[in-house]
């Protein structure tokens, strides 16, 4: 049989290049006489399943590898230009959304684009009476208040669950869809699969005490943990973390729930509307939520739930 010559291209351009690991990416780049990277590296990186490699290296992507390196050069003086080009501009988050995610994670370089930043969140009157919704619940809905913390007080039965924190969840997406907000414009996030289970189990039940019908199993609303929803975005994002109780410095919980990349992620998931939904005493000792918690302060817009 006659072999055909592989295929080359003058060029190979990688999205999502921060979570490739070198061996899988240079399986393209052998491809093409150049190359151009696209990704981020303060959002998840490569997912290594052992420890051993991951401690190795295989977990650190070629993409951050060439970054760091072109910022060596420029620092040191051997090329006068970075050959990594910095997008500063972004174009889904209302600017009060994005400015958290931009001070803490990148530096105040993110920057909203005009036609985003005072995007805000369409709803028409609320078809629920008020004895059926709690104030807190509309308050926390309001469009004129794009990130929204709910501190939630709850007993934690199981580990990573709160049903306290499903019960206010269900609560919130039955306000959002009687004010006209469509189910697949909606998105829950939580950092644990027990949760995403938990919360699952709440919205695809009746529950008759509050009136709530069961969503369809065909539902366009999202329910996933952190590491699915990169890269997506939906016009109104739900947080859970699923803790209400104080977590030891060296627990694995913790080390999960503040790991900087997965929470970038997660709070730059939203276009108009980022509800986050925790237990404020448990979570404000952590690293990075003393500042999310206090922000959310500051803008009046920490409400607790009772």
């Amino acid at each position: 049989m006659k072999e055909h010559a592989p295929l080359q291209f003058d060029v190979a351009i990688i999205d999502e290049a921060g979570q490739l690991t070198v061996p899988a990416i240079l399986g393209a780049l052998r491809f093409a006489k150049r190359f151009i990277l696209v990704g981020d590296e303060k959002q998840l990186p490569p997912l290594v399943l052992s420890k051993e490699a991951s401690d190795e290296g295989l977990s650190v992507s070629l993409f951050s590898i060439l970054k760091l390196k072109s910022y060596d050069y420029t620092r040191d003086g051997f090329q006068s230009e970075s050959s990594c080009v910095s997008l500063k501009v972004q174009y889904r988050m209302n600017k009060w959304i994005s400015h958290f995610a931009s001070k803490v994670f990148y530096d105040s370089q993110l920057i909203p684009h005009a036609s985003v930043a005072n995007s805000l969140l369409g709803v028409v009157p609320s078809k629920l009476t008020r004895k059926a919704e709690k104030a807190l619940i509309v308050r926390a809905i309001d469009p004129m208040a794009p990130m929204v913390f709910l501190d939630v007080f709850g007993n934690q039965e199981r580990a990573k669950t709160s049903d306290a924190e499903a019960r206010v969840v269900r609560e919130i997406v039955a306000g959002l869809l009687a004010r006209g907000i469509s189910q697949q414009d909606i998105g829950i996030i939580a950092p644990y699969r027990a949760q995403v289970a938990n919360l699952r189990r709440h919205l695809f039940s009746d529950d008759e005490t509050i009136g709530w019908e069961a969503l369809s199993y065909d539902t366009q609303l999202s329910v996933d943990t952190v590491d699915r929803f990169q890269g997506g975005e939906r016009p109104v994002i739900i947080m859970s973390f699923a803790t209400t109780a104080r977590l030891e410095l060296e627990s694995q919980l913790r080390d999960h729930l503040t790991n900087p990349h997965r929470l970038n992620v997660a709070l730059t998931r939203a276009q108009k509307k980022l509800i986050l939904v925790g237990n404020a005493s448990a979570l404000e000792s952590l690293p990075v939520f003393d500042r999310l918690i206090n922000y959310c302060r500051g803008l009046n817009t920490l409400i607790s739930y009772e």
